[in-house]
């Protein structure tokens, strides 16, 4: 960087008191040899002049001059030496994801990519799981149950019943049947399932094609499922049934005309419908994102 030039300015410097005083005594001083240096000696007729006394005129106090300012010393810049770029770590290079297998061919494919997932398939039914999946969704959107649709085995112990004053009742111990189901609903990760959902999701459209109604689109029908199912009241205290020989039926009418989906969701029992309930909760708000 090139050094700053600065501009003075010349000033003229003030008269101060001895100066004056010394310029008036040589002004006394040329007088006086004009003076005397006239013709020798003075001339008679001419009177002497009178002296006259020169009024000492007061010297103005001089102004103080002003203080110089400080020289201004610019420091020179500091050269910015460089440093070294540190040698970033390198970013590890995406895999892409492998294309998707035909229809036909993916379910072993899907169930496959679940378990590298984290996600537990044990009790998932691995053949033709992807048009299962597509059929129970279109059907509980209807509030129906496709039972050869199901993909997850149920329990194997039976449905009990208890009887009070003539009153049969669903047992509590039944609940406890669905308790693994419940369970191991509600822990699935809800992030690494819906994005194995969207990666599949081709796939699933393909197979939702085949048996759609005009206009109905999928994610549209697994959200319909999903409020069917949430939409299932919550009865307190033991739920009375009748037994009309074929099969047990709600006592409570009002229960009894509600859709297969909503009284099967009952049969779980209390507790296992609040997990399985926060969990479709947790599906459909990824699902809306």
């Amino acid at each position: 960087m090139s050094e700053q030039q600065t501009s003075e300015t010349e000033t003229k410097p003030a008269l101060s008191g001895k100066v004056v005083v010394g310029l008036v005594a040589i002004l006394v001083v040329i007088l006086a040899i004009l003076w005397f240096t006239r013709g020798g000696e003075p001339d008679p007729v001419a009177t002497p002049p009178t002296p006259i006394e020169q009024p000492v005129i007061a010297e103005p106090e001089p102004e103080p001059l002003p203080e110089p300012e400080p020289e201004v010393v610019v420091e020179p810049e500091s050269e910015v030496v460089p440093t070294p770029q540190e040698e970033l770590d390198p970013v590890p290079e995406v895999e892409p994801e492998p294309p998707l297998p035909n229809l036909d061919e993916a379910s072993p494919v899907l169930v496959d990519e679940a378990t590298a997932a984290g996600l537990t398939v044990d009790m998932v039914e691995s053949e033709n799981v992807l048009r299962k999946l597509v059929v129970l969704a279109e059907s509980m959107a209807n509030g129906e149950i496709v039972r050869e649709a199901m993909v997850v085995r149920g329990p194997e112990s039976r449905f009990v019943v208890q009887e009070i004053d003539h009153q049969l009742y669903i047992d509590e111990r039944t609940y406890a049947r669905f308790d693994d189901l419940a369970l191991w609903f509600y822990n699935l990760d809800t992030d690494a399932l819906v994005k194995l959902f969207n990666r599949f999701e081709p796939l699933f459209v393909e197979a939702h094609d085949e048996i759609k109604q005009p206009g109905s689109r999928l994610r549209d029908r697994i959200l319909d499922a999903i409020a069917i199912l949430l939409d299932t009241p919550e009865p307190t205290g033991l739920l009375a049934l009748n037994d009309d020989k074929v099969m047990y039926t709600f006592a409570d009418p009002e229960l009894e005309a509600l859709p297969p989906a909503q009284k099967q969701l009952l049969r779980l029992g209390p507790d296992n419908r609040a997990l399985v309930k926060t969990k479709l909760r947790e599906i459909r708000q990824r699902l809306q994102q």
